[in-house]
């Protein structure tokens, strides 16, 4: 029997609103209010639910079916006084079987699924297990293979190579915190590089795209080299500091830059600096941070993720993503949840149902509404004595974080966040008083940005870490060391 015997002159759209209502009253009211609460029918209902099967009862006594269709309990009361018994069992058996639908169709058939002389979009096709690829293609690796010395038009000894003419040059070839380049790990080595920044030009994520174009836009903005009056530092000088190129994208796959990015970062690692990746969307965040769980053990280090956005949805057909980065970490037994600490939180990214999720599995987080409620610096306190907790710590700073009004040129920007004082703050503390071995910068989309802002308050963000890493270096690793001059006796 059709769907259109009941609501004949109803859009296909309501049909589908209606159904997933009468499912979940059915459900509600089957459910034993010990175990769920989500939807109490009146007794007076119970003769509209005479006709479902165990199977149809037991699928609408999962509380989960309202919110994967966006339905409220009212909703679903609405929908249930509209229908006698024969219309809710069509309409759980179609909700049932839109379901399987939206799942992984294994080797199915094209099949007709007409009623009535109605079709309706439930039929199905095979869905394919994999994306194909070329294979055959003479250059499938082309742009992932490092060239060799020997083809290198002139010859040298390995060292990172200054492209300064000038002895004090402003505006010559942009390089990040105006740095020598390095193109090989040999490079890194030779120079005792302890700092080494990397860009990663991708924009494949779920937010606006632009974040491929924030390498080049970020070594040409001023803001990374010189000295921090907080710290009492210049970090350009302190540290040995080098801008170790690109790392190869396929703007086409996120999939197949995984691989790729984690074994350049842990090249980086090996070579003995610590690697301050430039994103890039907030994809490349699983790779980095395993490069660095490969290298140190996934219990070794603490992930500081400062964010709007938890990232960590699951069940998504993509096996790798932005908003996917943390749980595929974490489901991948790649880092401890307890050594993860989110700060920033807010929007509606994450879900009750999320926040839940963080807390069940030991993740640390700190949402917008407890900077308001505690006060800033408790939080701040809270974080550092957190990722005290392990030996070391991995910075991961999505300008997501900042509010718009210092960041609009993020890919996924939520109002309500951080301020760039506060920013720097937390950020210039943890690489001072932890040993820090990595940081990354993610999703700034700079085209979007019609001023500077966002670019420069990105490069400000990662002087803030250059500048903890050379107050560490000095030994200035106090709480909250700040320098005296920086105040007026």
């Amino acid at each position: 029997m059709s769907l259109k015997t009941y609501l004949p002159n109803t859009s296909l759209s309501s049909i589908v609103i209606s159904m997933t209502a009468i499912w979940l009253s059915a459900c509600a009211n089957n459910i034993d209010n010990s175990v769920s609460s989500n939807v109490k029918l009146p007794p007076t209902d119970n003769v509209k639910l005479q006709l479902l099967t165990d199977e149809e009862l037991a699928f609408l006594r999962d509380p989960k079916r309202l919110r994967w269709f966006n339905l409220t309990e009212e909703k679903v009361l609405n929908q249930l006084a509209q229908r006698d018994e024969q219309g809710v069992k069509q309409y759980v058996t179609d909700m049932m079987a839109t379901m399987r639908a939206a799942s992984f169709q294994d080797g199915q058939d094209s099949t007709s699924n007409i009623k009535n002389g109605i079709l309706e979009p439930l039929s199905t096709t095979a869905d394919a297990t994999s994306i194909p690829l070329n294979v055959d293609a003479q250059g499938y690796n082309k742009s992932k293979i490092i060239q060799p010395a020997i083809f290198d038009k002139y010859k040298r000894t390995p060292g990172p190579i200054n492209l300064q003419r000038y002895i004090n040059e402003q505006d010559g070839i942009p390089t990040f915190a105006d740095a020598p380049v390095a193109i090989r790990t040999e490079d890194l080595v030779a120079g005792q590089v302890e700092v080494a920044f990397v860009g990663v030009p991708l924009a494949l994520g779920s937010g606006w795209r632009d974040s491929q174009h924030a390498p080049t836009v970020l070594r040409g903005m001023y803001g990374l080299g010189g000295y921090d009056i907080a710290g009492g530092v210049d970090p350009t000088l302190t540290l040995s500091i080098a801008d170790f190129g690109n790392i190869a994208t396929s703007y086409l796959s996120t999939e197949l830059n995984i691989n790729h990015i984690r074994e350049q970062v842990s090249a980086m690692i090996e070579a003995g600096t610590i690697p301050f990746i430039v994103g890039g969307d907030h994809s490349i965040m699983y790779p980095n941070v395993a490069a660095m769980s490969d290298k140190y053990g996934k219990s070794a280090f603490s992930v500081v993720q400062l964010d709007a956005h938890f990232n960590g949805s699951r069940g998504l057909d993509h096996y790798y993503s932005d908003v996917q980065s943390v749980s595929r970490l974490i489901e991948d037994q790649i880092i401890e949840p307890t050594n993860l600490i989110q700060v920033g939180l807010r929007g509606p990214s994450q879900d009750k149902e999320a926040l839940e999720w963080l807390r069940e599995i030991g993740v640390k987080y700190h949402t917008m509404v407890e900077v308001e409620e505690k006060g800033w610096e408790t939080v701040q306190s809270n974080t550092i004595a957190q990722a005290k907790g392990t030996e070391s710590t991995f910075v991961s700073f999505d300008m997501s974080v900042l509010d718009p009004a210092y960041a609009p040129g993020a890919g996924r920007p939520i109002p309500g966040g951080l301020s760039i004082l506060q920013a720097r703050s937390l950020v210039r503390r943890l690489c001072a008083e932890t040993k820090v071995i990595g940081f990354e910068l993610l999703d700034v989309a700079p085209y979007l940005d019609t001023s500077y802002k966002t670019a420069l308050n990105a490069n400000y963000i990662m002087h803030a870490c250059l500048t903890g890493i050379a107050m560490r270096k000095q030994g200035i690793t106090g709480t909250n060391s700040l320098d005296p001059l920086a105040f007026q006796p």
